[in-house]
């Protein structure tokens, strides 16, 4: 069991594994020929609380070990890969292991021969260095051993290299002599190896690097230049020994929208040398996510090639910025109210501002790309403020999402995002300002008081306070003493099981519900704290794995199972339409199973699977009731999806007491 993501780039694999081969293939690339060994699959299963297996793994043909405790890694390989997964922040992945050396068991799917590989892995395929000499062309003049000597030299030369680790001095002058052992290697092996001595010598490059203690910087200022403004590119460098300072020169290298000018020395004579270069900004800007950038391929982005000179040994190593760089669009600003729900009928216009960045002189006019039909009425205020003031509908204008942009001095605005985390480097992107609209015909929730048992996840609470209700944010100590005088409703949030006391409420929830409440709790998983007894009024079991229990399409056919129900009757008359045009998925982590009180009211599945039906269940319990949703409306919300509203309204309406 997997993402949809890793589904497809496993699919993708085994279609590469042949596809990569064939000259004919995507010949309009101009990429070579590439033949990959051998093909293998993980032999173990995938399943756990979110997924399943349909069959099981294939048997174990060859198993390999994550290594030892590595003292520069800082652990086993199978420990830095854990180290990795935790950098899923939000999904809760990452796990302690210890450092035990682990077996991995693979199943060996393909190989390029046909013939089975029945002990090394990477039968064919050269290890080491030395292993290039096999693969080697002969000089002009006949001779074939120019080549293979150099792989051998390479071999002994990194060898030498490891070997006088923490000597900086002697480790400089074997990475010197792997240098000149590679570039000869380099004009002499066969294509189809290229690339191994190519990233070899970067690699070489990132070891000279530290060798020489050169802590290199790569600043670009301002950090995110403006179109059509300057920028200055400042590569600076630690001297470890004054009086054997390294040469380094460096070119930069940039899309076309970069004029790069040459570096050139600042003169500085203290323990960090530094050289700048001007850059010039053109538009269209530079997105920060443009082009990756590591040793494994050429950077996409803007960089420097930074030529490290030893005696005759010249290292070459591309550096991307310590920021990674994008450029700022002429304007910037935001739009606000950012998303605004109007309900068709009722509201005849809203409140809008424009809200530039900087100050906007009085000649820069602001313009808004509005519905046709739509009007819009500045208000007074001074034009460094921005524009403010109210959209008013055109009197045909239909139930719908609408989008609305906005320009200065006829520059598209573009609102700023800015992206820091401890384990990437802080980022600056750009997306074009906007304002979104949904105009639903739609019931509203005058009247209805709402109290909210928050989970921090969806902001459905903000949809019923534009729907009108009063909305009321329940803390703990309210949920551990049954609080709920003069609510009309009780709302359990996405995922609010996990972060709040919803399970030692329900002794109180229950009672409030008999006697008139209307509950409605939203989609939540089992690791939520769930409990089958407790976390419902009425027995109730959101299903696992949930590849099992969701419905990924989100078109996926919609089957009224009870049509007359109460909650598809009113406020708001639910129809087929009402599932239209709905996004990423209908829902997930539906119910697997539930006490015969609960109706379910809807069947869906993805193509070929059987259908669902614990998408949404309504009871009814002594004077009031209960309704679980594990449908997304609140992502449908956030994304301005019509249908989603009527629906969510219908939700909130009690149909069975208040």
């Amino acid at each position: 069991g997997q993402h949809g993501h890793h589904r497809a780039v496993t699919q993708t694999t085994l279609a590469a594994f042949d596809e990569a081969a064939r000259a004919d293939s995507f010949d309009d690339l101009g990429l070579p020929v590439w033949q990959v060994n051998a093909l293998y699959l993980p032999a173990w299963g995938g399943g756990g609380g979110s997924y399943d297996d349909e069959v099981p793994p294939p048997d174990a043909t060859h198993e390999i070990l994550t290594g030892d405790y590595d003292p520069v890694l800082g652990g086993t390989y199978a420990q830095v890969g854990e180290w990795s997964r935790a950098c899923h922040a939000t999904q809760g992945m990452g796990r302690p292991v210890d450092e035990e050396e682990r077996p991995v068991p693979l199943h060996q799917l393909r190989t390029a021969s046909g013939t089975p590989v029945h002990s090394n892995l990477t039968e064919g395929v050269p290890e080491t260095l030395a292993a290039l000499a096999a693969h080697c062309n002969a000089d002009a003049d006949g001779s074939s051993d120019a080549g293979p000597q150099a792989a051998t030299d390479a071999q002994q030369a990194a060898a030498d290299a490891l070997a006088a680790f923490p000597d900086s001095k002697a480790v400089m002058g074997a990475l010197c002599r792997l240098q000149s052992a590679l570039l000869t290697l380099d004009a002499h092996i066969v294509p189809a190896h290229k690339h191994r001595v190519q990233l070899k010598m970067r690699q070489v490059a990132m070891a000279a690097s530290e060798a020489a203690a050169l802590q290199l910087h790569f600043e670009i200022s301002p950090t995110v230049p403006e179109i059509g403004s300057t920028a200055e590119a400042r590569l600076s460098w630690h001297v470890a020994d004054t009086a054997n300072a390294p040469r380094l020169s460096a070119t930069l290298q940039g899309s076309g929208q970069l004029d790069c000018g040459a570096f050139s020395d600042t003169g500085d004579a203290g323990r960090r040398r530094a050289m700048t270069a001007p850059l010039t900004i053109s538009a269209p800007p530079i997105d920060a996510m443009a082009g990756w950038h590591g040793i494994m391929a050429d950077p996409a982005s803007l960089h420097a090639e930074v030529c490290l000179h030893l005696g005759d040994s010249q290292f070459v190593l591309p550096l991307c910025p310590d920021t990674i760089f994008s450029t700022k669009p002429r304007q910037t600003g935001h739009i606000a109210p950012a998303r605004t729900l109007l309900r068709l009928g009722e509201d005849t216009g809203f409140d809008m501002q424009l809200l530039p960045d900087a100050t906007v002189p009085a000649a820069e006019d602001a313009k808004l790309s509005l519905p046709d039909g739509w009007q819009f009425e500045a208000a007074p205020a001074a034009s460094s403020t921005g524009m403010s003031g109210r959209v008013t509908l055109a009197s045909d204008a239909r139930a719908g999402h609408y989008r609305i942009h906005a320009t200065l001095a006829d520059e598209p605005v573009y609102t700023a995002q800015e992206l820091a985390y401890a384990h990437i480097r802080r980022q600056t992107r750009f997306s074009r300002a906007a304002a979104d609209i949904a105009l639903v015909d739609t019931a509203g929730l005058d009247g209805l008081t709402i109290g909210w048992i928050d989970g921090g996840v969806d902001e459905a609470h903000h949809w019923a306070g534009q729907l009108g209700a009063q909305i009321v944010q329940l803390d703990d100590s309210d949920l551990q003493s049954g609080s709920f005088d003069g609510l009309d409703v009780l709302v359990a949030g996405v995922f609010a099981g996990g972060t709040r006391p919803v399970n030692q409420s329900m002794r109180y929830i229950r009672p409030w519900i008999e006697a008139g409440g209307h509950f409605v709790s939203q989609y939540h998983r089992p690791v939520d704290n769930w409990d089958r007894a407790t976390s419902s009024p009425l027995p109730l079991q959101p299903g696992t794995p949930s590849i099992r229990w969701r419905v990924t399409d989100a078109s996926a056919p919609v089957q009224m199972l009870q049509p007359d129900h109460p909650l598809f009757a009113g406020p708001n008359p639910i129809t087929d339409k009402d599932f239209g045009g709905w996004i990423k998925e209908r829902g997930l982590y539906f119910a697997s199973e539930w006490d015969q009180a609960y109706v379910p009211l809807l069947a869906m599945s993805d193509s070929g699977e059987k259908p669902l039906e614990g998408s949404l269940l309504a009871a009814e319990i002594g004077a009031g009731s209960h309704v679980h949703c594990a449908l997304n409306l609140f992502y449908q919300m956030d994304h301005m999806v019509v249908g989603a509203f009527r629906l969510f309204a219908n939700l909130l309406t009690p149909f069975n007491g208040k």
